[in-house]
């Protein structure tokens, strides 16, 4: 679909993995662009006719993935964090309910401090941290 002209880059001061970094974005942004137009020509066709990709169908597919650009993503492992604190916030409420049963182990009271504690650490951690 693209065609880079490695030369003109290399006397653009271009590293080699920069040139390969360079060829990889762009072929990675033409295929999105390409799929995004044709999601919005067909979104935009009339019922009774054929899917048409103009003008508008490719500037709005651009300005879509331009306004994608510098939105941060969450971290994966703060995606796993918090999911860990509802399962521990979940944890601590069935151990609370049993614990203060009449003849519940002693042991139950221990498990929900601990969860408790970890649930909090969790919290805590994912709350303040940077990345």
């Amino acid at each position: 679909m693209i065609e880079i002209n490695e030369t003109i880059l290399q006397k653009g001061r271009f590293t080699e993995s920069g040139i390969k970094r360079f060829k990889n974005t762009v072929i990675e942004y033409s295929f999105l662009l390409f799929e995004k137009s044709k999601k919005f020509g067909e979104a935009r066709k009339d019922n009774d006719s054929d899917v048409e990709i103009n003008y508008e169908n490719v500037q709005a597919a651009a300005r879509t993935i331009a306004a994608s650009f510098g939105i941060p993503q969450p971290q994966k492992w703060k995606i796993w964090a918090q999911a860990g604190e509802y399962l521990l916030t979940a944890l601590c409420g069935y151990l609370g309910s049993q614990a203060t049963q009449v003849n519940a182990p002693s042991y139950y009271t221990l498990l929900f401090v601990i969860s408790a504690v970890l649930g909090v650490g969790l919290f805590i951690t994912r709350r303040t941290s940077k990345n």
